[in-house]
């Protein structure tokens, strides 16, 4: 059983097919990707804005920690996910973030319950707002984030696309 399934437990089974199967299964996805990074996020080595560029996403486990590995354009980014109990914890860099998984109709949310950066906590009025979504169309997975500065609100961070069986 991998990381999302064991955090879900029986509610796993009310996600899209699409979804369980990404999260079910370790290997590699092919699929595009609509990315806008503000030169902040490319700063921390996201690639600069593209429109429908190909997209290589590998995941794999090991010890109970997924390994989720992105390729966009030159650009590699890494990212860990584990468990806390019935959260998901996810880290890129120099931030981690703690979520609640929730589920409905079929989609997918993380909605974030703690975050920190270089592993100091941040208090809530310094976290970006985050909308991360992940649901089934056509037979395809297909996912959407968004990170909004605080305070400012402008987009920091945007990126959807879909991934291939």
């Amino acid at each position: 059983m991998r990381l999302f399934e064991r955090i879900l437990g029986a509610r796993f089974e009310a996600l899209a097919p699409e979804v369980q199967a990404l999260h079910r299964h370790a290997g590699i996805r092919q699929g595009e990707i609509t990315l806008r990074a503000s030169p902040v996020m490319q700063l921390f080595g996201f690639p600069p804005p593209c429109t429908d560029a190909p997209l290589w996403f590998g995941t794999r486990e090991e010890e109970n920690v997924a390994i989720w590995r992105r390729q966009i354009k030159d650009r590699e980014l890494r990212s860990e996910l584990w468990q806390a109990g019935e959260l998901v914890v996810g880290r890129m860099g120099l931030v981690t973030v703690t979520s609640e998984l929730v589920i409905e109709a079929g989609v997918l949310s993380q909605v974030p319950k703690a975050l920190r950066f270089a592993d100091i906590p941040l208090p809530r009025v310094l976290w970006p707002r985050i909308t991360a979504r992940e649901w089934g169309a056509g037979g395809k997975y297909h996912f959407k984030i968004e990170l909004r500065a605080p305070l400012v609100d402008f987009v920091l961070l945007a990126y959807e696309g879909w991934l291939a069986p």
